[in-house]
């Protein structure tokens, strides 16, 4: 959850309403419930088809590409488009939304922001990824908890105008008059999809590596990476929704201006300077938390965002592992990775200073790009989700834990020595357990 609540919850839904309208909330929610079921199908996959490389568990869409599918070439051209995306491109909206924030809130210029973050990153992926992101995995829910209360706190202020709010919603995205605060339902579908499924990024195959990382007894025992798009999605995203759509703090890129009194007079500045983002969120908030608002948005924002730049560090490094596999190799795996951990700070700098629509652009080219290579793979691969979830129904039914059995349900790709070690090691933890 840390990895996945991020960026696109806060900034993301701030930038769907501008873009799309409030009709966008709608069908952002509808991809989140759909999203679930492909992020179950395809960590189910990756979790399947893992093997261990230097002492870890590691899979994603390309192991599955050419373990499951024997499309080695294409696993090739998957695992260096998707590090490439990951490692270059994903973390500009992350980056620029941190450094937005905090100017928002402390006036910090942009420059200074993106310099520390790409300071901290720099330290992260040189050595510190295990302790920095299990602090950030500790710090995370909490302040989605927070978020939550913050949301409820809200609502609670404008208790009369809900019904109204979800009558507008529903109705722009589905083409009435109110649509044209967002030009209309075909760009309300497409921002509602597009943010929907940035903010999960269920499809891209984000969530493949560290699913596969995970001990598990059965490929099924991830399902909580598709509870994980739930809370995600439909919980955080519709919870930014209706902080901004309840006070009225959006804009819209065809001429709607929110806001009431002094608020609106600060919502139609930010319409003529074309500024939209994160500033949503921080003035709605500040309806009920007052001065304090923007700079506690600031603060939560950085801890969502940087754990998604950890984890994009960490999917950049599966698809090294891959495209390097070998013992003949490890010379090279360690050159490429730490030109890596050396570029991807770089990036992270130039990103903080860069435009915002240029930045959500280009992280959405790396999302685009990479759902459409994976999908495929899942596509074809999904016939043996619905046989391993079918198996492990039937051993729910009995009244079992259920556990893989790659001698029962076994097909080309998988290692089957790899899962028996693993089912005996598993044994012999719940046996010391017991003892």
């Amino acid at each position: 959850m840390a990895m996945r609540v991020g960026t696109g919850n806060v900034a993301g839904v701030a930038v769907a309403l501008y873009m799309g309208g409030p009709g966008a909330l709608f069908l952002d929610d509808i991809a989140g419930m759909t999203n679930s079921a492909v992020c179950f199908t395809e960590c189910t996959l990756s979790v399947l088809y893992k093997n261990r490389i230097d002492g870890q568990y590691r899979s994603g869409g390309a192991y599955c590409a050419e373990r499951g599918l024997g499309w080695k070439a294409y696993g090739a051209f998957y695992a260096a488009f998707f590090g490439l995306g990951v490692v270059l491109f994903m973390p500009a909206a992350a980056t620029y939304t941190i450094c937005d924030g905090f100017k928002n809130a402390l006036g910090i210029p942009m420059w200074i922001s993106a310099l520390v973050i790409a300071l901290a990153m720099a330290v992260v992926v040189m050595g510190g990824v295990k302790r920095i992101s299990s602090v950030a995995s500790m710090l995370v829910p909490p302040m989605v908890g927070v978020y939550l209360i913050a949301t409820v706190v809200i609502l609670i202020a404008n208790a009369g105008q809900i019904p109204s709010v979800i009558a507008q919603v529903v109705s722009c995205a589905f083409g009435s008059k109110e649509a044209l605060l967002g030009g209309g339902v075909g760009i309300a579908i497409q921002q509602g999809v597009k943010r929907g499924t940035f903010s999960s990024a269920s499809g891209m195959g984000e969530s493949m590596p560290t699913a596969a990382a995970a001990e598990t007894s059965h490929p099924l025992n991830r399902v909580g990476k598709r509870t994980g798009v739930w809370l995600d999605t439909v919980i955080v995203c519709t919870a930014s929704g209706l902080m901004m759509l309840l006070s009225g703090c959006y804009n819209t890129q065809f001429g709607y201006i929110g806001g009431t009194g002094a608020m609106h007079d600060q919502m139609a500045q930010l319409a003529a300077d074309g500024t939209y983002g994160v500033i949503f969120v921080q003035n709605a908030c500040s309806t009920v938390m007052g001065s304090i608002a923007p700079l506690f948005i600031a603060i939560m924002l950085a801890l969502f965002s940087f754990t998604c730049l950890i984890s994009y560090y960490y999917e950049g490094e599966t698809s090294v592992l891959y495209l390097f596999q070998g013992d003949d190799k490890a010379a090279t795996r360690k050159v490429v990775i730490r030109i890596m951990q050396i570029v991807m700070p770089i990036l992270i700098f130039i990103w903080g200073n860069i435009d915002s629509g240029l930045a959500w652009n280009l992280s959405d080219l790396a999302l685009g790009g990479s759902t459409w290579i994976n999908m495929l793979v899942v596509l074809l691969l999904s016939p043996k989700v619905f046989a391993l979830y079918k198996d492990y129904e039937e051993q729910m039914k009995a009244k079992k834990d259920p556990y893989y059995n790659p001698d029962k349900l076994c097909w080309k790709g998988v290692d089957v020595e790899m899962w028996k070690r693993h089912q005996q090691k598993i044994v012999s933890q719940k046996i010391n357990n017991r003892m």
